[in-house]
Order: structure tokens, then sequence, then C-alpha cells
């Protein structure tokens, strides 16, 4: 599966668990603290369901990794290859002082069976199906809303009335709204609504309006405009269009969208008075007899949803009191609780399923460097090459800490070649059962690779390379496991050429069958056969 997907599921999985966890909660708190927190308390599920981005050591972070090397030790391995006596070669000098079990070449094995070769296919790419239906869903949702748009400017027309525009003005000005605010009419919407996301604009159904109802319309929408919720209301939509398979996540919107109403409502109380409350309940009555019938409202911010809904709204106005000062301490550690529990649940560890951009590529010219031995070091794009004797010391600088340590020694075929290609590896975490992709080859007959990797944790390390799409059929490949009181190291010295393989690009990798690994270092050393 590919990584990101991994991520994303971890992400859908941990956010499903705190929109849970809320509406949970909402049914013993609902009515006994402030639907302002209870509406932007959303936001911190909103960014658990987008950022990847979470603490190293998480309970379900340990979780994912465990059911992923379940999963990977439960996939069906290859059938061992029978080796002839001619085909098994003989390990490089003083692979049997560090306990190490190198593998000979496999067969190239280049009929796979069809049906696993779609198996892998699909698994590979089905990532793509989730960001096609995802794009899909958003640019369905930003058609409906272009058309709303021009559905409702195609019938505005611009309220002219100097005494209704000087009243607009005065409320603006209460609302804290500095911009210029537009007031039109169009008969054909359901309910006031706001439209515009920088330049504001208040649409009613009817100019025809009370004073009072105009006054309570015109805020409410003005503390929508002023809180950002078109905003807040499109981040939503956009997380729903990439957990689209996630049904909780649906729920999460429509909890929002409600909630962003009944907030609205406090708000606006809060800045009219409690005493005003039933005035403000008879003007969302009032809404409701409007004659219109277009109530799409994807893009826009609108006085009243549903009957159902506004029964509710009415039925909080009128119980709408100040909270106090224990219940806003009591928010205020449900908040710490939230977040809290966001990092909690953590994701899938954003390490452990990227590609390491730390893994490099490097060109070394050994005799060069032994011209330069007398200057102790040699600089290559920023890396420098610590030269000690017939040794090699690999320090990253830059940054002042050190990321990769190799020490090689280099023997006296590879001192007479001059395009030694270095890849270098510095893996901070490799989650269990994970498999590190390090680069394309292309090796030719009599090419020699060179392994040398240590990591400071972990009981099996395995580099290997292989045919692209045969994940499973490692050729040069060394796989260890830690012996009791030595540290984990993969070093291996192989040839290529005859008679079980074949000269032509392979993808090199790094797996940790058994267990993560920590701090990963080291290198591989290509040295061509036709290099002088």
């Amino acid at each position: 599966m590919n990584a990101v997907l991994k991520i994303f599921l971890s992400m859908s999985f941990s956010g499903g668990l705190l929109i849970l966890a809320l509406l949970l909660g909402k049914r013993f708190l609902k009515d006994k603290i402030s639907r302002q927190w209870q509406y932007y308390i959303w936001l911190i599920v909103v960014l658990r369901l987008l950022l990847p981005f979470g603490p190293e050591v998480s309970l379900l972070g340990k979780t994912y990794q465990a059911v992923d090397q379940a999963i990977t030790q439960a996939a069906p391995l290859p059938p061992p290859a029978v080796n002839t006596p001619k085909d098994i070669l003989e390990p490089a000098a003083g692979l049997e002082q560090n306990h190490e079990t190198v593998s000979p070449p496999a067969e190239d094995l280049t009929t796979a069976p069809p049906l696993q070769e779609i198996g892998v296919l699909l698994a590979n790419h089905v990532w793509l199906i989730w960001l096609g239906a995802a794009l899909g869903l958003l640019i369905r949702k930003v058609t409906v809303y272009q058309g709303f748009m021009r559905y409702i400017k195609a019938g505005l027309t611009p309220v002219s009335d100097l005494a209704v525009l000087d009243r607009l003005s005065i409320t603006a000005e209460r609302a804290g709204v500095q911009k210029p605010v537009e007031l039109c009419v169009n008969p054909l919407i359901s309910s006031p609504l706001l439209m515009g996301f920088f330049r504001p604009c208040i649409v009613l159904p009817s100019a025809d309006i009370s004073e009072m109802d105009f006054q309570y319309i015109v805020l409410h929408e003005l503390t929508h405009y002023k809180r950002r919720d078109m905003f807040y209301k499109w981040l939503v939509q956009i997380t729903v269009c990439l957990h689209w398979f996630n049904p909780l996540a649906y729920l999460m919107s429509w909890e929002i969208t409600r909630a962003c109403e009944f907030s609205c409502d406090e708000a606006v109380l809060a800045k009219m008075g409690c005493g005003n409350a039933q005035d403000y309940g008879k003007t969302l009555l009032n809404a409701m007899s409007a004659v219109g019938k277009y109530k799409e409202n994807l893009g826009a911010v609108t006085l009243s949803e549903n009957k159902q809904l506004l029964k509710e709204r009415i039925s909080a106005i009128m119980n709408f009191k100040k909270k106090s000062a224990a219940i806003r301490l009591l928010t205020g550690a449900l908040t710490l609780c939230v977040v809290f529990g966001a990092a909690f649940v953590g994701v899938y560890p954003t390490a452990a399923a990227k590609s390491p951009d730390s893994v490099t590529t490097e060109k070394i010219t050994p005799s060069q460097a032994g011209q330069l031995a007398e200057m102790e070091t040699l600089k290559i794009k920023g890396i420098t090459y610590y030269l000690v004797q017939n040794e090699a010391q690999l320090r990253a600088i830059g940054t002042g800490k050190e990321v990769a340590e190799l020490l090689w020694e280099m023997d006296d075929d590879l001192d007479d070649k001059t395009d030694v290609e270095l890849i270098s590896v510095d893996l901070k975490t490799v989650a269990a059962g994970e498999t590190i992709f390090l680069g394309e080859y292309t090796l030719s007959e009599g090419d020699e690779i060179l392994y040398d990797i240590s990591a400071k944790t972990g009981n099996r390390m395995k580099v290997f390379f292989a045919k692209d799409g045969q994940k499973d059929v490692a050729y040069w490949s060394v796989d260890n496991l830690r012996q009791p009181g030595e540290s984990l190291e993969c070093i291996a010295d192989f040839i290529v050429g005859p008679p079980t393989t074949k000269p032509g690009t392979y993808k090199l990798y790094l797996q940790a069958p058994d267990g993560a690994l920590k701090n990963v270092k080291g290198g591989i050393f290509l040295a061509p056969a036709d290099a002088s």
C-alpha cells in the first residue's frame, strides 16, 4: 500500500475516534457549556484529519505499526529458490565473525502469475482511487457553489434606500465590521444569507421587513462574516472530500453546520443582551415565512436552515444565559483534554512511511581521495569525508549534528577505481515490516557491490536489490539477525555476474522484517567493472 495512503488512513481513523468522543461528550454537556465552544472545538478534529503530524511515540502510533507488521508477516512468502552447489557463492571475508547470513542472487523470475501481478499493481496504486474520488467530490462541490452564486447574482437587486443603508452601516459598526457591506434583495432565496469571502454582501428575500427584524438579521449575518464562518465551512468541505470514505466525516460536517448557527445566535444575544432573546426568536420565525424555494447554501451562511433546526435554536435562545466562571474554567480544561487526546491517538509515523530524503548518492574518486589524504578531508556537495589512514569516516556538516557515520575499510581493488558511487543512508526510523526504496541503479557484469549499514536498535535488517515489480525476489541480499551483545549490521561484498544473475536495472531496498529499526546509518558502494 502507498505510504502516503497509510498515513492518511491513520489520520482518518484517529479523527474518527475524536469525532465519536465529541459526540459522546455532547450528550452530557450540550446545555451546560458555551455553544461557541461546541462550534470551534471541531477545529481540532479538522486539523487532526488534515495534518499528518503527531508525537513520535503515541499509543495508536504503535498500534498502527503492530498491525502493519502483522499484515506483512501474514503475507505469503515466495517459494525458496533451490540452488545447486555451483550456484552457492562464498561469503565475503570477515562475515563469519559478524554472524551474517548472505543470500546468493536469486533466479531471475520474470513469469509471475498474472493474478499476483494484478494484485500487486492494485495495491501499489489504490491511492489513485482515493485521490480521484476526492478530487471528483471537490470539483462537484465547487461547481455547485458556482452555480448557486450565478443563480443568486442573476436575481440580485441592490438596495438603494438611504435610510436602510444607514441602519446597515450602524449595525456593521456595532458588529465591528470595518469593510463596506453590500445589501441586496433576491425574492427567490428561502432565507437571508451572507455571500462573499472578502466583500460581504447580505442578501434578503424581501426589502419589506421591520426595523427590529432588519437589525437582528444584519447583525446575525455580519457575525458570520466577522468570524470567517465561510472559510471554516469550506475547510470542512475539503476535509470531507479527502475523507470521503469515512462516514464519521459527514457526521462531523453536519454537526459543525448545526453548531455554526447555534454559536452565532449565542454571539448575537451576547452582544444584544439576554433581554432581547424573545424578539430575536421572532425574527427567526419570520425568516421562515420567506417565499423563496432555493435552499442550496453550500458556499453561504444563512439565517435559518430548516424547521427542525429552527425549533432547537429558538429553544436554545429562550434558555440563553451567560456562563459562569466555573463553566468557563471547565471549557478550558475540556479544550486541553481534546488537544492532548488528538496528540495521544497519533498517526502512522511519517518517518516510517515516507521515502527517506536523507538517502543521497555521491560520486567518490578513491584515487583522488588518496592524493588529498594529507589534507585529511575531502568535501563533496557539503559532505566532508574524513580520511584516516586507509579508512573514510563520513559525517554531515551544516546542521552541526552527526547524521551519518560510515567506517569503511577500502580494499586494494577499490583503491584502483576512479568512479565509485556511494549511496549514503541515514534513517531515524524504519517501521516494522516497512520496505524503504533507496533508488534504482543499472548494474553491469563485473560491478562490485559493497554493503556497510548498521542499526542502533532492531532485531533484523535486510538490504537487497530487486527487479521492478518483483520486490519479493531478492538479489545480492544480506539478511541479518542481531546477535547478543553485538550491533545489527549488514556487511557484504558481491560481484555482479553469472551464473544466476543478469546485468540490468534493479531497485535497491532496505527492510525491517522483524520489528522497527532506529538510527539506521551507513552506505552502499557501487564500483563499476570498467572503472580504472
